[in-house]
């Protein structure tokens, strides 16, 4: 009977036992503060394997990147210019060669002055480039002498591509020539740097080919510690 007359539970839901599941729930301590405790309710997304494996390989791209232009950029600068070596012309080319640069650049006799010439070599992709000193004082001024150039290639006859007046002159253990090999430059054959005094600083010219002939591309002032001859 006691069982009969007992009431069921009656389950009442309300808007305010709603809003209490969404409020942040409330624990209370014995004889300390109210800690309320919040749990997240939008929590973003990782983004996929694949979107962090693209942007690890893109960093990994701009450091190599960056490593090589250093690399390069410091290469290029760092372009150590050698000596050149003086030889008789006609030990680096024949003899008629030799005649001929004398005839289109002077009015010297080629048989009386051919044996003087001296001349040095520098190889490159478009040939070989002969510098020629006549080593005479029918081409020389007050102060200055003519050197030529001559580009030698088995595609075409021996051309001239570089004709300047320099004073031979210079401190001890200064080369008035020196060639600088410039892989910044698209040229076919290698930079010659020129050294000339003025008063007690040195002049350094550099001399690139422009697959046509050579001009001045850079000059630069520095002071000369040697004492002239």
């Amino acid at each position: 009977m006691l069982l009969r007359n007992r009431q069921k539970p009656k389950i009442i839901v309300s808007n305010h036992s709603i809003k209490a599941r969404l409020s942040p729930k409330v624990f209370v301590l014995p004889n300390r503060d109210i800690i309320p405790v919040y749990k997240p309710q939008n929590i973003e997304p990782k983004p996929p394997r694949s979107f962090l494996w693209v942007g690890r390989w893109f960093r990994f791209g701009v450091a190599l990147f960056l490593f090589l232009s250093m690399l390069l950029g410091t290469s290029g600068c760092s372009s150590n210019p050698t000596s050149v070596s003086w030889l008789k012309a006609t030990e680096i080319v024949p003899l008629d060669l030799v005649k001929t640069v004398i005839t289109e650049n002077s009015q010297l006799n080629p048989q009386e002055v051919s044996s003087s010439v001296n001349a040095f070599i520098v190889k490159g992709k478009a040939g070989q480039l002969i510098v020629f000193n006549l080593n005479h004082q029918g081409v020389c001024g007050k102060a200055k002498c003519l050197y030529v150039g001559y580009l030698i290639s088995k595609k075409t006859t021996p051309v001239p591509v570089l004709t300047t007046y320099l004073n031979p002159n210079l401190p001890p253990q200064t080369p008035l020539f020196k060639i600088v090999s410039d892989p910044s430059l698209s040229s076919d054959l290698p930079c010659l740097q020129i050294q000339q005094s003025i008063g007690k600083s040195m002049r350094q010219s550099k001399w690139c080919f422009n697959n046509h002939q050579y001009q001045i591309v850079q000059t630069s002032v520095i002071e000369s510690t040697a004492k002239q001859k």
